[in-house]
């Protein structure tokens, strides 16, 4: 008898445990990058921070047409009459498929005109 509920009180703390485990694991931060499409016809670079001065990460500029995978806007380095706002991001499409990259900064003004920054898009919220 005593192995029998010795072996109920395991799963039943197992059970616990797991579901403790999953009901943390829904409650945690979510991020649900989203594509932004390069619709101004501008080459666009990867850049380490949200500005022009710390460089480009080594990666090639992304060609209008292609996307990028915005994680969430910022305001940066403001360019021209373009605005200061940056998408952080961690993959582009380069025309051909997505391709993960170090998180890097682009410009959203030569991106797509500020489109998806600035709380448009419900999938890229402010960093």
């Amino acid at each position: 008898m005593s192995f029998t509920f010795g072996r109920r009180v395991a799963m039943v703390a197992t059970a616990a445990a797991l579901s403790v485990g999953a009901l943390t694991a829904t409650t945690g931060t979510a991020s649900a990058d989203d594509a932004v499409l390069l619709t101004t016809g501008n080459w666009v670079g990867l850049y380490k921070a949200p500005n022009t001065t710390d460089g480009k990460i080594g990666w090639h500029d992304v060609p209008p047409g292609g996307q990028v995978m915005a994680q969430c806007w910022t305001v940066g380095q403001s360019i021209g009459n373009w605005g200061d706002t940056w998408y952080r991001v961690v993959g582009a499409d380069y025309r051909y498929g997505f391709v993960a990259t170090p998180t890097a900064y682009v410009f959203a003004g030569y991106a797509d005109n500020n489109a998806s920054s600035v709380n448009r898009d419900p999938y890229i919220p402010e960093c």
